[in-house]
């Protein structure tokens, strides 16, 4: 299931990028291509501050989840500010966008972990 849902979204992806891609040679960059362009840039900043986070800090489960939250609502808080998205008197708004992502986030996260320990433990039985 989890590959499906992987394919589904790279393909996903893909077609909006070849879609738009065509749109904006035949019309120009409109407001909702503009929207879903900047977007896929957030993502792309989120993916590599992940990334770094990964790589470079080492905490328990929860206060990575915890540093993760705050450092994805920090940027998604400064490109909205830049990209126009927020306003100065609706800036918590970012917190609530990013809280119902890292709820999904969570739970898909933690499907994938409940596998894993089954597999693992699955193993160890055979071994035994």
């Amino acid at each position: 299931m989890k590959k499906i849902l992987r394919d589904t979204c790279i393909l996903s992806a893909l077609t909006i990028l070849s879609v738009f891609a065509v749109s904006i040679l035949w019309m120009g960059v409109t407001d909702e291509i503009r929207l879903v362009l900047e977007l896929f840039g957030l993502s792309f900043i989120i993916s590599v501050v992940n990334y770094l986070l990964d790589e470079f800090v080492s905490l328990p489960i929860i206060g990575s989840y915890i540093l993760r939250y705050f450092a994805v609502t920090g940027i998604v808080m400064l490109f909205g500010f830049i990209a126009g998205w927020f306003y100065r008197s609706n800036f918590w708004m970012a917190f609530i966008y990013v809280g119902i992502v890292f709820v999904l986030a969570y739970l898909l996260d933690a499907v994938k972990i409940k596998r894993d320990v089954d597999f693992i433990n699955r193993k160890i039985k055979e071994r035994a």
